[in-house]
């Protein structure tokens, strides 16, 4: 495993999340069934579990053993260093007025950057204005012709039924009881094979789990559960200048993210490497505001602005590409293992979501073939239950903090790592920057420090790098408001 390459990132560890919970991801908005409370007030002063804590320096760092450390590359940044650098890879303004977005993300198109006449720019505007933050269609009526609710009022695909490792037997007994075969997949590089199911006419999702389950005991099923992105945009933006990161940093690496679909033509991705892949059936892709503003924190850059990795080839998965049902358990399963084929060893997923026995088996699959997973906490609060797939064994779960490596008031706190999340500026359709909060903005961070270590997938390796992040950390409540910062040299 090679030495770490250069990181400054609020970094912190937090408590490993329990596996075998049954907690259940926040209901969006926009079907039946009540929202979570949202807990008000300041975050508890020490939270549940072992305690928590930041990666600090190697013994050979100067000055005293620093409580957060890890940001983004300083040895390469061109000309003097920022003055603060424990903030999000930058906070500077694009070549014009930075363009942002209703706080109600989608809900409106952005406001207008420099170039408002730009070619496409109408169409992508108006295409964003009538989709959410992973660009399904935000009418309710859409989203309640192809959505429903578990019985435990988590967001499922209306009347479709997941089945893991289906033999034929298996598959008669769902021709008896009328269910129709929708697809068959084979991952092959993850193990498994699939199949979704849809249910007879006039049968529901929840109807159609009892039946199964009672006619073929023997069987795996389980429902589409669909996934929603841990963080939005605020209409603020900065006017702080950071010197720019070397487009460079960051070059001959290869990394993962599962979301919905990137802004191509964003100033932040003009000379970036990018594979992409769009995996929701019968959908067309397009830039979406959470994955334009992920795909930035990691590979992004321009002046004035850079990811964490630019330079960084992005392989990313669009799970939603428009389609109403977009985001769901089995097509995250079928990303994974479109990112295992392509030997990814470090893949980004800031999406969360209730416990689904397809997309565990996936997960599973993933990390024991030496693949990491790095997954955002959720936006749940700090009484929230786990979300997944950051709460499975083995993903790297990442919870946020502000500058002052406070807990963000409404992040998920059962995690093992924490980064910046809170005001973190990010890439925003059309083609301007916006301050973003939430743990999906936080868990680009990790996945970037693993990234760097992490050159192809190698479960000892991943193991070890884990350790190592584990053992350098300080308690989160030991930490300092203004902590010093460690810089890694560039090898």
């Amino acid at each position: 495993m090679k030495k770490l390459g250069p990181f400054v990132v609020a970094f912190v560890v937090l408590a490993v999340v329990s596996a075998k919970s049954q907690g259940r991801g926040a209901p969006p908005i926009g079907l039946p069934g009540p929202p979570p409370a949202v807990l008000m007030g300041p975050p508890p002063a020490v939270l549940a579990g072992p305690p928590t804590a930041a990666i600090a320096p190697p013994a050979a760092a100067m000055g005293p053993p620093p409580a957060v450390v890890i940001g983004p590359p300083p040895s390469v940044v061109m000309g003097p260093p920022p003055a603060v650098v424990a903030l999000p890879p930058s906070l500077g303004l694009p070549h014009g007025p930075a363009g942002g977005l209703p706080a109600a993300a989608g809900s409106a198109p952005g406001l207008l950057g420099p170039a408002a006449n730009a070619p496409g720019q109408i169409v992508r505007e108006t295409v964003q204005a009538a989709t959410d933050a992973v660009g399904r269609p935000s009418g309710a009526p859409i989203l309640a012709a192809n959505l429903a609710r578990d019985e435990h009022g988590a967001l499922i695909v209306r009347a479709e039924v997941l089945a893991l490792g289906p033999d034929d037997a298996s598959m008669r007994i769902t021709q008896r009881l009328g269910f129709t075969v929708v697809r068959r997949d084979s991952l092959g590089a993850l193990g498994l094979a699939t199949a979704t199911l849809r249910a007879p006419e006039g049968m529901s999702a929840v109807d159609a789990l009892v039946a199964l389950r009672r006619a073929d005991p023997r069987g795996t099923y389980d429902y589409a559960h669909v996934y929603n992105p841990s963080g939005g945009a605020n209409v603020a933006a900065s006017t702080v200048a950071f010197s720019p990161v070397n487009p460079a940093a960051g070059t001959g690496l290869r990394v993962g993210m599962i979301d919905g679909g990137i802004e191509v033509h964003h100033p932040a991705f003009r000379t970036a490497s990018l594979v992409t892949e769009a995996f929701a059936q019968n959908a067309s892709a397009h830039g979406t505001i959470h994955g334009t503003a992920v795909a930035s924190l990691l590979i992004g850059h321009e002046r004035g602005f850079s990811g964490y990795l630019p330079g960084a080839t992005l392989y990313a998965a669009d799970v939603f590409a428009g389609a109403p049902d977009g985001g769901s358990a089995d097509i995250i399963a079928r990303a994974l293992n479109w990112l295992a084929a392509n030997n990814i060893a470090v893949t980004n997923i800031s999406l969360a979501g209730p416990p689904n026995l397809l997309l565990e088996a996936a997960v599973k699959a993933f990390i024991a073939r030496g693949h990491t997973l790095v997954a955002a906490a959720g936006n749940g609060g700090p009484a929230a239950p786990p979300s997944y797939p950051a709460a499975y064994p083995g993903v790297i779960a990442v919870t946020s903090v502000d500058s002052d490596k406070r807990p963000e008031l409404d992040a998920n706190r059962g995690a093992q790592f924490a980064a910046l999340g809170v005001d973190v500026r990010a890439a925003m359709l059309p083609d301007g920057y916006a301050r973003v909060t939430g743990t999906s903005y936080a868990a680009p961070a990790v996945t970037a420090r693993f990234a760097l270590v992490l050159h192809s997938p190698d479960a000892a390796d991943a193991r070890m790098a884990l350790r190592q992040f584990s053992q350098e950390g300080v308690p989160l409540e030991q930490q300092r408001m203004r902590p010093n910062i460690w810089r890694h040299p560039l090898r």
